[in-house]
């Protein structure tokens, strides 16, 4: 009955420090995961409910403090979550009518591609650009925004 109770409790110890990590890892870059989920899913309950869904997932306890560039894992792992929670009736030529004209090339191109889940083609396809220009266009939008 000791062993029993021994493992019991070894494995109730290791289910908190599980959870305490997720809260730790929420707390920190729950806000950060949540903008990045409202951009491709403007409509907060879903997003919460995506939100909800990325830090309950087994894939963020492999993101520990002291992994490497745990921001950048959990944004990537947001933005997937979120393309794959889009309501059915989401339609990406809307998404491209709707860009700001006001935007530059570089914030239009990147916002279709990360925001709203265009691949390289269909974005150089409705914009009239070759795969080559479009990929330019990205590479010289995070050099200004690195810069900036």
């Amino acid at each position: 009955m000791g062993t029993f109770k021994r493992i019991d409790s070894s494995r109730a110890s290791q289910e908190v420090a599980r959870e305490t990590d997720r809260l730790l890892l929420y707390d920190r870059y729950g806000s950060l995961a949540y903008g990045v989920i409202l951009q491709i899913i403007p409509e907060p309950e879903i997003a919460q409910t995506v939100l909800i869904d990325l830090f309950s997932s087994s894939q963020v306890l492999s993101y520990t403090e002291d992994s490497r560039q745990v921001s950048s894992k959990i944004i990537r792992l947001a933005r997937a979550k979120a393309l794959e929670a889009r309501p059915d009736g989401f339609n990406k030529s809307v998404s491209i009518q709707e860009a700001s004209v006001n935007d530059d090339m570089g914030k239009l191109v990147f916002d279709l591609s990360f925001y709203k889940g265009f691949t390289i083609e269909e974005i150089a396809d409705k914009l009239q650009l070759s795969k080559t220009n479009v990929l330019s266009t990205i590479y010289t939008y995070f050099k200004q925004q690195r810069s900036s």
